[in-house]
């Protein structure tokens, strides 16, 4: 009993020890992404920290928000730097965590085939999952604990459900274990919604792997009623609302430049290569950065189309005609548990097409692949178990090797930015990184031009969304004074020159300026002509179809910055002409109102707003804020 507990957990901690060295370098590595958009709003936390339950409570990134995630990163805020080393350090630790749950999941079930030696094949399969080098981007991308807390916490959620399964031939079952296995499911769903994906997963659970017998071997009718019931009644409910649902999703895609149904051609071809890169790694194409991978038009186009989608209808009709033969049935729910995972980020909802970090929880079934292959040779062939676990170890000495290189590449700003436009050269973002680093150090002309290529990419993929020009001028800008080369007039007039109907489109940008501006970092730039022409594009005519209301906000963030408050209040007003009742624009307006001495808008202002907050419509960031304005 002692050396069944001592190999099992010698291999765990050796597995978590080289994963743990392979990854720490990291923690040196930069903010990518959304970690700017979800994570630099917690500076404020450094002022003052009763806003905690503002940031907690007010994630908006899912439909059900992501409390459980921001809460972690609130946490990160307070004892740390809060989205730097301190959290991608969080995020190691959490991939370890993560990995032992994988390890007890595995063992939980290997149980079926009764090996004696479960606990370091487990362990070692845990390896082959932690030692990934398709995980790396989602370790060492910061929001992406997001992804790590739901499969973190879906797989807790499968294991308690194992766990109590165990019990339902005991006299007296420990339905404390399902009580515990539904607290997790929760946990997961408010880290991020993806861990929905538990319920189909303990379905199929059953049906590949379970087969609802109890211990003694018995089949369990109530249970396989059940199931079968939860199971087509949920596949028919999915029908049914993919299809009530149709024209909703399509004019979801009304900011994406691909359509619906382009995006399910495409999705078959990602998959596959997901697959590929978890067995095979390229690791040059290894990244965030996949906004240059070719879009299905058609059927036909590319011609990879097809083919994927009859692969993937006959890899289903193999799992479906596998449930006679043991292996083949274990097999099945290995690709089962990989597509389920992916069933709600690689299918019709409007997402991004293409991100490594969906393959977080998902890459556990393409783990239970080459398992249950072992499993079951072992279990036929003794004399396989030594060589073919040796192989298994080499296997992990290589993805070692392979994630340690890729880490010291994430560890190091620059060269990430390298590595993604040489594995990318058409992706608009990693050339768009890339320009950054090179104002950063003063090269101008080389930001400028691959400026130049990200924008040209960016219109010849609609994976990236076409650019609008002006966003293109307004990131020169931005470029050119983090290189201290301040652009002339003649170079910032361009701005709104091609579509003026809407001269920008992208918030992000915009948001850049707003925060060099801020900080000061160009002082020489002619901002007063800068902003004088944004005055001349939006403010000529109360023209609300010239930008979004989050644009015309920034745009009043830009003005503010300048002191300019008779622009800032006209932006503001227009924000509000299209999102009408928003706090954050009100108390800007109001601001803009005192500043400006326009006492009766600032009395109607601060009366709308007194009404919101006795209604509780106000966090309590903005009702600190609020009380600065009452005269008392």
């Amino acid at each position: 009993m002692g050396r069944a507990i001592f190999w099992p957990g010698m291999a765990l901690a050796l597995v978590l020890l080289v994963t743990f060295w392979a990854y720490w370098p990291g923690v040196s590595g930069p903010a990518l992404l959304d970690d700017f958009s979800s994570l630099e709003k917690l500076e404020a936390l450094s002022d003052s920290s009763s806003l905690a339950m503002d940031y907690i409570l007010g994630e908006r990134s899912g439909p059900l928000g992501r409390g459980v995630s921001m809460a972690t990163f609130v946490v990160d805020r307070w004892f740390g730097d809060g989205g730097g080393a301190t959290s991608k350090a969080v995020n190691i630790c959490l991939h370890l965590l993560v990995t032992i749950c994988v390890f007890g999941f595995l063992l939980l079930l290997l149980r079926a085939w009764r090996l004696s030696h479960a606990g370091l094949v487990a362990a070692l399969f845990s390896g082959f999952w932690a030692l990934a080098p398709l995980q790396v981007s989602t370790v060492l991308y910061t929001v992406q604990r997001m992804a790590m807390l739901a499969a973190l916490f879906s797989l807790m959620s499968l294991s308690c459900y194992l766990l109590w399964r165990r019990t339902l031939a005991l006299e007296t079952p420990r339905h404390g274990w399902i009580a515990l296995a539904a607290v997790f499911f929760l946990l997961g769903v408010f880290s991020k919604e993806n861990a929905l994906v538990v319920i189909p997963l303990v379905l199929v659970t059953e049906l590949c792997w379970l087969q609802y017998l109890d211990g003694r071997g018995r089949v369990m009718p109530g249970l396989r009623r059940a199931s079968l019931v939860v199971f087509w009644l949920g596949l028919l409910l999915a029908v049914l609302l993919l299809l009530a649902s149709w024209a909703w999703l399509e004019a979801r895609y009304a900011h994406r430049d691909f359509r619906l149904e382009q995006r399910l051609f495409t999705q078959p071809r990602i998959l596959w290569d997901y697959v590929r890169q978890f067995y095979w790694p390229d690791m040059a194409r290894l990244g965030v950065y996949h906004d240059d991978y070719p879009l299905s038009v058609s059927l036909t186009q590319p011609n990879s189309t097809l083919p994927a989608l009859v692969a993937w209808l006959l890899v289903l009709l193999g799992a479906s005609l596998s449930w006679r033969w043991s292996l083949a049935r274990r097999v099945s729910y290995g690709v089962l548990f990989f597509l389920v995972s992916h069933s709600l980020e690689s299918t019709a909802w409007p997402l991004e097409l293409y991100f490594e970090h969906r393959n977080y929880l998902a890459s556990v079934g393409l783990v239970l692949i080459p398992l249950s292959l072992y499993a079951y040779a072992s279990a036929r062939w003794p004399i396989l178990c030594a060589p073919t676990l040796a192989w298994v170890s080499v296997t992990l000495v290589v993805f070692l090797v392979l994630t340690a290189s890729q880490v010291q590449i994430w560890s190091q700003p620059v060269l990430l930015a390298f590595q993604h436009v040489n594995g990318h050269p058409e992706s608009a973002r990693a050339n768009r990184e890339l320009a950054s680093r090179f104002a950063a150090v003063g090269e101008h002309d080389l930001a400028l031009q691959y400026s130049k290529e990200a924008y040209l990419s960016s219109l010849g993929h609609a994976a990236a969304g076409d650019e609008h020009h002006g966003d293109y001028v307004l990131r020169n800008v931005a470029l050119a004074c983090i290189a201290g080369n301040p652009l002339q007039a003649d170079a910032f007039t361009r701005l709104g020159s091609v579509s003026p109907d809407r001269p920008l489109g992208d918030v992000n940008t915009l948001s850049v300026v707003v925060k060099l501006r801020e900080k000061g970092v160009c002082p020489s730039f002619d901002w007063a002509g800068f902003l004088s022409h944004l005055r001349n594009l939006y403010l000529n005519d109360f023209d609300t179809q010239l930008a979004s209301a989050n644009m015309f906000t920034t745009l009043a963030m830009l003005a503010n910055a300048e002191a300019n408050w008779q622009d800032a209040f006209q932006y503001t007003k227009r924000s509000l002409a299209l999102a009408p009742g928003r706090a954050r624009e009100l108390l800007m307006q109001l601001h803009f109102a005192t500043a400006l001495g326009d006492d009766l808008e600032g009395a109607r202002l601060m009366n709308k707003l007194e009404e919101m907050a006795s209604r509780d419509q106000l966090n309590r960031g903005q009702y600190e804020t609020l009380k600065l304005y009452r005269k008392e």
